[in-house]
């Protein structure tokens, strides 16, 4: 014989009720509108702030190519191949090449003699840094991947 729901000792209907409760709740909390599924926006993409270790500045520059801008309007494409040497075309000058170094929070680089830049230059060193996804930064100088 069945018991009457009345005849349950308290603690035992609390816990029942707590079970219904539990199992019509639902841990997704949007509201369907009706107006087709939901899209979840991705999460905000932050730029990483500081310097750069050296194997994440190899990593991003090594093996790939940019547009890189300068001051005064200098404006070019450059490769930075993974044995240390670097190939850029400078529009209205024309095609260099030169070594780069990555040190944590810099990138360095020494350009080889042209026609246009009959010495070279030395080496010099310049901070490096993210400054948009996918944008990159070393002292004057902008470089956005192709």
């Amino acid at each position: 014989m069945r018991k009457p729901l009345s005849a349950v000792p308290g603690w035992a209907a609390v816990v029942l009720a707590a079970g219904l409760l539990a199992a019509c709740s639902s841990s997704d909390k949007s509201v369907d509108t009706g107006t087709g599924p939901t899209v979840t926006e991705p999460p905000p993409t932050t730029v990483p702030t500081g310097p750069m270790k050296a194997g994440d500045i190899m990593r991003v520059l090594s093996g790939n190519s940019f547009r890189y801008t300068r001051p005064v309007n200098r404006t070019g494409t450059t490769t930075f191949n993974s044995d240390g040497t670097f190939s850029y075309q400078e529009s209205g000058k024309g095609e260099g090449t030169g070594i780069w170094q990555a040190s944590d929070g810099s990138l360095c680089e020494a350009f080889n003699p042209t026609s246009f830049l009959p010495r070279g230059t030395r080496t010099e060193c310049h901070p490096f840094k993210q400054t948009a996804q996918g944008a990159y930064s070393a002292g004057s100088a902008t470089f956005e991947p192709m």
